[in-house]
């Protein structure tokens, strides 16, 4: 009897142990072999030289560009040029209205012509005085005021000079003209608008050509960046924020003498050669400084390389 009790709870183990063989084995093969071993790919580390750059974001700006203001006020009466008009340096932009100073030039005109005849007065009549002033026919306080009174002629005189060039400086104002080459930007006013002297630009005149990159360098890289500058010029790549293409190079012009308070960065100013057709004033862009090569360094695939809290690991 206890043989036959063991003989059954011998078959009901071994039972059990293959029922519990097939679940394993089927479980496995639904999470896709766990037990088998992981491919890992490698590569060897690469040891050559390497550039060292520091990326930034910068925008483009005309390398000379002039704000058209009004020198005199006044209304304006034509506009002589439409938004993106290329014109010459001296060409006319904009005429105001130069009655006012028209009207000026005449009176003042006239002012200088009566002070001139007043100055030619005093002069004959000192000129008949003096020999009666050296003879003793005349007082001394004649002679000094005859003097006075040429004096003042001459004073008058030059007022109304200074006068009549002011107006006809006013006329010439009223002529607005375009200081450098260049292409006409956004036009603020039209005609009939009431425009005062150095008031609100008017339009913006962009010359053709070259493009500067406006950016800012941390001050953590602002070390690296100075020591560069030491070795010799720095050159640069420019590149859009949507592509890593280079659309122009360039070289660093200018490095402020100061820290923004406002960004705790360094302006700095890069300078293409060139414009390319893809790049416009204005447009935000991305600038790589090329600062030199790091020889005989390790190189891994970026994607190898992990960040943890205490550094940097593979």
């Amino acid at each position: 009897m206890k043989m036959r009790i063991l003989l059954v709870v011998v078959v009901l183990g071994l039972m059990a142990g293959a029922a519990y063989r097939i679940q394993y084995s089927a479980s496995g093969d639904k999470k896709g072999g766990g037990d088998r071993a992981l491919s890992v790919r490698t590569v060897p580390v690469a040891v050559r030289d390497f550039p060292r750059v520091i990326d930034l974001p910068g925008t483009l700006e005309a390398a000379q560009q002039v704000a058209i203001v009004a020198q005199t006020g006044g209304t304006v009466l034509r506009q002589h040029v439409q938004e993106g008009d290329a014109v010459r340096a001296g060409q006319v932009l904009f005429s105001l209205d130069s009655r006012p100073a028209q009207a000026r030039i005449a009176q003042s005109q006239a002012t200088l012509a009566g002070a001139r005849a007043e100055t030619a007065d005093a002069v004959q009549k000192l000129d008949r005085l003096s020999p009666l002033m050296k003879s003793g026919y005349i007082s001394r306080q004649e002679f000094a005021d005859a003097q006075l009174a040429l004096e003042s002629a001459r004073a008058r005189a030059g007022t109304a000079r200074a006068e009549l060039e002011a107006a006809q400086l006013d006329v010439a104002y009223g002529q607005i003209r375009a200081p450098i080459d260049g292409r006409v930007g956004r036009i603020a006013v039209r005609p009939g608008t009431l425009v005062q002297a150095g008031g609100t630009p008017l339009t913006t005149i962009l010359a053709p050509g070259t493009l500067d990159v406006r950016a800012s360098v941390s001050q953590q890289d602002w070390p690296e960046l100075a020591a560069a500058r030491a070795h010799g010029k720095v050159t640069a790549e420019v590149f859009r924020d949507t592509d890593r293409t280079v659309r122009a190079k360039g070289e660093l012009v200018f490095v402020d003498s100061q820290i923004d308070a406002t960004t705790g960065a360094v302006p700095i100013k890069v300078r293409l050669a060139g414009a390319p057709t893809a790049l416009l004033s204005g447009q935000g862009v991305r600038v790589r400084l090329l600062l030199g090569v790091e020889p005989n360094a390790k190189v891994v695939p970026e994607a190898a390389l992990q960040h943890a809290q205490v550094g940097s690991y593979v």
